[in-house]
């Protein structure tokens, strides 16, 4: 058995449903499929209504910030999710509505570039982000999906427009609450600060096997996390051809994927009681 644990639909910033995310599962023979969309969990009722042989999991990548850097963490949820957790994300779909229109907003008053709100939303069955307003700027104006980022929406760019979010224990225990297992995302993204320093603050997991960590580090973070008692976990964060990960380049199996869904098992039960 194998699985992949970290993948994006268009409910967030991917390009594929989840039914075509289905297909290639099929395709590449996966067991289990987790849908990771970025701060959202409204695949759930379309992972429910699904007819297929793959084990769909619902889970989350979560934004967050720690020593003044924004990270990912994921939260597996297994089967379903509490009313209360889509709302949540609910009011962050919002916010990032309104970040997108101010966004907007500055490219035409530093760029002269004019895009409507109708015209990303075209580009986003779901959570708005930068990636669906540099598609229409793509679209609009021909040029590139790197140029778009480099040039215009960039976090040092000035039409880049900042956002708040949730505190990384803030962030660890609402998952936990809601019962979640809680896992380290793609740490080779995290440059401010060493990630060892907040491994013990309620991970479950680490996402070990991941496109941008190669075999080596891969191999240092089986180690780090057998010293902190942590699960391994790994997934290809598929978005799509806007991103060249592959779907089937990263994954988890056999030990590993038993132990990551006993836990999930595990402590789905312990939660309600």
């Amino acid at each position: 058995m194998k699985a992949n644990l970290h993948i994006h639909t268009t409910n967030s910033d991917g390009t594929k449903t989840i039914e075509e995310i289905n297909a290639l599962a099929i395709q590449h023979n996966f067991d289990y499929v987790a849908i990771t969309d970025h701060d959202t969990v409204e695949g759930i009722d379309e992972i429910k209504k699904l007819k297929t042989p793959v084990h769909f999991l619902i889970g989350v990548e979560m934004s967050c910030k720690y020593a003044g850097e924004d990270i990912h963490i994921l939260g597996y949820f297994g089967d379903d999710v509490e009313q209360e957790v889509r709302d949540y994300f609910n009011n962050v779909g919002k916010e990032r509505e309104e970040r997108c229109r101010k966004i907007i907003e500055n490219l035409k008053n530093f760029y002269n570039i004019e895009i409507s709100y109708e015209d990303v939303k075209k580009k986003a069955d779901g959570v708005i982000g930068r990636p669906h307003i540099a598609s229409a700027i793509c679209d609009k104006y021909g040029c590139t999906f790197d140029e778009a980022f480099d040039n215009y929406i960039g976090n040092k760019q000035k039409a880049y427009v900042p956002y708040q979010v949730i505190g990384l224990e803030e962030a660890i225990q609402f998952l936990k609450n809601h019962n979640a297992l809680v896992v380290l995302a793609h740490p080779i993204w995290i440059k401010k600060f060493d990630y060892h320093e907040i491994l013990d603050l309620g991970f479950d997991g680490i996402e070990v096997y991941h496109p941008d960590q190669d075999e080596d580090y891969s191999e240092n973070l089986r180690l780090l996390a057998e010293q902190h008692g942590l699960i391994i976990t790994g997934g290809s964060d598929y978005h799509g051809p806007i991103i060249s990960n592959r779907f089937e380049q990263s994954y988890i199996e056999n030990e590993d994927l038993n132990t990551f869904l006993s836990a999930l098992n595990q402590n789905k039960k312990t939660l309600k009681k």
